[in-house]
C-alpha cells in the first residue's frame, strides 16, 4: 500500500508540473485588458504543445500561448518581448488573417476602435522550453488627429519659449523618406502650422535624436531643413506660414519625451559690421545685452586660420577710452569675440568665453564681433561684461613706482589689468608664458625682513637687486623676503598671468620686520622666571629663516626662530602658554646641547632643577613667521602641577559652544577669577572682566579666545560666536 500511494503522489506532482496553460490554442485566448497605460502581460509558454505549423511565413515547430483584445480606440498597439526569442502574430479572428507579425517588439498599426484581436505569442522550439522573459508589454496609441499635414495643427510660436506636447505613437506608419534625398523607410508623424511672428531664426529642441523636424513652405512644397533632437531654422519671414513635420522611425515610435520646445528669434540690427551698434565702453565694468539667435547664419571662418563653419555673428563698435587693454567677459565658451580694426579689415585678437585684448589706443574705434556656432545660437546667457584698463605708468622696471615701506604694515593700491603682455618667465627658472607686470622701487629701511600679502595666488611677487639683475626670491600669494639690508633699494616685480590679468583684490600690504637680537641661541636673551605667571613679548618677523628641524626627530623645513636663557627658581616644573597652534616651543640644557621638551601652543616641561639655566627655542614656520597675532607667551614655574594649570584647565568649563548673547563659565573647583580676557583669533584683546556670565550680544560671529586667571593658574579656551 504505502509505495501505492508514493506513486499517486509521483503522477499527481508530474500532472501538475506539466499542465498545459489553459491558452495554449486560440479558441481559449485569454482575455487581456489593453489602454494607453503600459501593461505588463506574465505567460506560461514552457508547457505548451509543439507544433509544425506556419506562422509568419516561417514553416517550422512551435509553442505558442494566445490573447485576445478589444481594442480601445481607433489607432496603434505596441508590443514589447524584451528578447528576440518572444515572437508576436496578430489575427482578425482565430483561423482569420494574420494581420502584422513582429520579433522582440514592434508596433502593430491601423487598428479599430472596438474590434476584437487575437495576439498570438509564440517561440521555435529550442527556445520554448526557457523561463526566462516570461512576459510582454503591450500598450494602445490613439490615432492623432493632426496625422498628415492636411489636418497640421495650429501652434503659436513667440520670441518666448514654449512647450508643445504630442501625440505620435498613433500615428499612421508610412514608408517614405526622412530628411528631403535620404533613403525611405517605414516612419510615423505629426503636423504643425506654424505663423513666424518675426523675421529671423526658429529654435526647435526634440531633446532625443528619435525626434526629427523637418520644415516646409507649404503642404506638399519645398523642404526648407531637416534635423535630429534640435536645431536652429534660419532665415524665416515674419507673417508667414509654416508646415511643420515632426517623424520618428516605426521603431521608435512609442519612444518618451513626448514634448519639444519651440521659440522664434528675432533678426538682431547688428547682423553684420556695417551695421555695428555701438556700445560705451570705459574704466568700469559695463554689461551688455545681445540678441543673437535671430542672426544670419554662415558659414565662415570664427578666429583667422581656423576651419570655416556654421557661425552666428552680431557686431559692436568701440571707441576705446584710454590707451591700455579691453577686457571681455562672456562667461561660457560657445561666446566667442573677435576684434578688428575696421571692417573687413585686420583681425586684432579672438577669445572664447573671455579675454583680455591688449595694445589699444585712446579715442580708436574697434569692430567687435560676437559669436557662436550654429549649434549653440540659441544658448543662455545673452549679455557680456566689458571693461577697458588703462596702461599703468610704472609698466615696466625702468619706470618703477616708489613706495616707501616702514616696520608698519602699510596697503599699497595697483592698476595691472591695462599692463603689457609679454611672454616671459614667472618666477625664474619656470616655464615662459603670458603675464601682466607692474613694478615698484623699494629702500629697505632696516636690516631684515619684507612680508608682502597680495592675499590670492594670482598676485605673484618677485625682487630683484637691479632692473634687469638677480632675482633674489618670488612667492605667489605672500611671502616673507629675508636677509636684506637696510639703505639699499630693490626692485618688486607684481605679475599675474594673463588670464587672471583683470582679477579683484587689487592690492597688496608690505611691511619691514627688522633683525632681532635674540636670532641665535648665542645671542639668547636673558627672562626671569617666577611662579606667577610672567608674559613676554617678542618679534619674531625679521628673524632669519632656516630650512631646519623643529621639534627633534621631524622633518626639516622652513622656520624663523628667537631664543631665551632662564634659570630655574626651583625644582619641579616650567608652564608655557603660547595661545596658539603656530607658536612652537623647545626647551635644551645648552646650546646645540639635548632637547628636553618640544611642543606647540601650550605645554609643561617637568624635573628641571633649581639654579640651572636651561635655553628656550621660541619658533614658527616661515608662512606664520610674519604674522603679527599673538606674538606673546606666558611662563611661569610650579613645583607640581596638580594644583595649578592641570587643575584648572579641568576644573574649567564655558558654556554654551556655540553662544549667541551670553557666556558663562563654570569652575567645579570653586577657584576665584582674577581676570577673564576675550581675544579675536587674531590676537586683538577686545575684553576683560573678572564676571562668570560675559554679555557677548554686540560681538561678531566667528571664533575667539578666552583665557581665564585663577588664584591656581590659568588656562585658554576656544569659543565660536554665531
Amino acid at each position: 500500500m504505502k509505495k501505492n500511494y508514493f506513486l499517486f503522489i509521483a503522477l499527481l506532482i508530474t500532472a501538475v508540473t506539466f499542465a498545459q496553460p489553459t491558452n495554449d490554442n486560440c479558441a481559449n485566448a485569454e482575455l487581456i485588458a489593453v489602454s494607453s497605460t503600459n501593461t505588463n502581460i506574465v505567460f506560461d509558454i514552457n508547457t505548451t504543445t509543439i507544433q509544425n505549423e506556419t506562422i509568419c511565413t516561417t514553416t517550422a515547430d512551435f509553442a505558442d500561448v494566445w490573447y485576445q483584445f478589444s481594442m480601445p480606440y481607433n489607432g496603434n498597439i505596441y508590443i514589447n518581448g524584451t528578447i528576440n526569442w518572444n515572437n508576436f502574430a496578430l489575427y482578425s479572428s482565430c483561423g482569420g488573417t494574420e494581420i502584422q507579425c513582429s520579433t522582440t517588439n514592434g508596433l502593430f498599426t491601423n487598428l479599430t476602435s472596438g474590434t476584437t484581436y487575437f495576439l498570438r505569442v509564440y517561440r521555435n522550439t529550442s527556445t520554448a522550453s526557457n523561463t526566462s522573459y516570461q512576459s510582454f508589454k503591450i500598450q494602445a496609441f490613439e490615432e492623432t488627429s493632426n496625422d498628415d499635414c492636411a489636418s497640421a495643427e495650429n501652434i503659436t510660436v513667440t520670441t518666448a519659449e514654449s512647450t508643445v506636447n504630442f501625440n505620435i505613437g498613433g500615428a499612421t506608419v508610412n514608408n517614405e523618406e526622412g530628411c528631403a534625398g535620404t533613403t525611405a523607410e517605414e516612419y510615423v508623424d505629426v503636423w504643425y502650422n506654424i505663423n513666424m511672428p518675426v523675421n529671423g531664426n526658429l529654435y526647435i529642441n526634440g531633446t532625443y535624436n528619435w525626434n526629427k523636424f523637418a520644415l516646409y513652405d507649404s503642404c506638399g512644397g519645398t523642404e526648407i531643413q531637416c534635423i535630429s533632437a534640435n536645431g536652429l531654422f534660419t532665415g524665416l519671414t515674419s507673417g508667414t506660414n509654416y508646415k511643420l513635420r515632426l517623424f520618428r522611425t516605426r521603431a521608435n515610435a512609442e519612444n518618451t519625451q513626448l514634448s519639444f520646445k519651440i521659440q522664434a528669434f528675432e533678426a538682431p540690427a547688428n547682423d553684420d559690421c556695417a551695421s555695428a551698434e555701438n556700445i560705451t565702453v570705459t574704466t568700469t565694468e559695463s554689461t551688455v545685452n545681445f540678441n543673437i539667435g535671430g542672426a544670419t547664419v554662415n558659414n565662415e571662418e570664427g578666429c583667422t586660420g581656423t576651419t570655416a563653419e556654421e557661425y552666428v555673428d552680431i557686431w559692436y563698435n568701440i571707441n576705446m577710452p584710454v590707451n591700455g587693454n579691453l577686457y571681455i567677459n562672456g562667461t561660457y565658451n560657445w561666446n566667442k569675440f573677435a576684434l578688428y580694426n575696421s571692417c573687413g579689415g585686420t583681425e586684432i585678437q579672438c577669445v572664447s568665453a573671455n579675454g583680455l585684448f591688449t595694445g589699444l589706443t585712446a579715442a580708436t574705434n574697434y569692430k567687435l564681433r560676437l559669436f557662436r556656432t550654429r549649434a549653440n545660437a540659441e544658448n543662455t546667457p545673452l549679455s557680456f561684461k566689458i571693461q577697458a584698463f588703462e596702461a599703468p605708468t610704472n609698466d615696466d622696471c625702468a619706470s618703477a613706482e616708489n613706495i616707501t615701506v616702514t616696520t608698519a604694515e602699510s596697503t599699497v593700491n595697483f592698476n595691472i589689468g591695462g599692463a603689457t603682455v609679454n611672454n616671459e618667465e614667472g618666477c625664474a627658472g619656470t616655464t615662459a608664458e603670458e603675464y601682466v607686470d607692474i613694478w615698484y622701487n623699494i629702500n629697505m629701511p632696516v636690516n631684515g625682513n619684507l612680508y608682502i600679502n597680495g592675499t590670492y595666488n594670482w598676485n605673484k611677487f618677485a625682487l630683484y637687486d637691479s632692473c634687469g639683475g638677480t632675482e633674489i626670491q618670488c612667492v605667489s600669494a605672500n611671502g616673507l623676503f629675508t636677509g636684506l639690508t637696510a639703505g639699499t633699494n630693490y626692485k618688486l616685480r607684481l605679475f599675474r598671468t594673463r588670464a587672471d590679468a583683470e582679477n579683484s583684490h587689487l592690492n597688496f600690504k608690505i611691511q619691514a620686520f627688522e633683525i632681532i637680537t635674540n636670532d641665535d641661541c648665542a645671542s639668547a636673551e636673558n627672562i626671569t622666571i617666577t611662579n606667577t605667571p610672567t608674559t613676554i613679548n617678542f618679534g619674531i618677523g625679521g628673524a632669519a629663516i632656516n630650512n631646519e628641524v623643529g621639534c627633534a626627530g621631524t622633518t626639516a623645513e622652513d622656520y624663523a626662530d628667537i631664543w631665551y636663557n632662564f634659570t630655574m627658581p626651583i625644582d619641579g616644573y616650567i608652564i608655557i602658554d603660547g595661545t596658539i597652534a603656530w607658536n612652537k616651543f623647545a626647551i635644551y640644557d645648552a646650546c646645540s646641547g639635548n632637547q628636553i621638551n618640544c611642543f606647540e601652543n601650550e605645554g609643561s616641561t617637568p624635573n628641571l632643577t633649581s639654579g640651572t639655566t636651561y635655553k628656550l627655542r621660541v619658533f614658527r614656520t616661515l608662512a606664520q613667521a610674519d604674522n603679527n597675532s599673538y606674538k606673546s607667551f606666558s611662563i611661569h614655574s610650579t613645583s607640581t602641577l596638580s594644583t595649578q594649570n592641570v587643575s584648572v584647565e579641568n576644573s574649567t568649563s564655558i558654556y554654551p559652544n556655540p553662544a549667541d548673547t551670553e557666556l558663562n563659565i563654570s569652575m567645579s573647583d570653586n577657584q576665584s577669577i582674577t581676570s577673564v580676557e576675550l581675544y579675536t583669533i587674531l590676537g586683538k584683546k577686545i575684553m576683560s572682566t573678572n564676571n562668570k556670565k560675559i554679555d557677548i550680544s554686540n560681538l561678531n560671529p566667528g571664533l575667539y579666545l578666552v583665557r581665564i586667571k585663577t588664584s591656581q593658574g590659568q588656562t585658554s579656551k576656544k569659543i565660536v560666536i554665531q
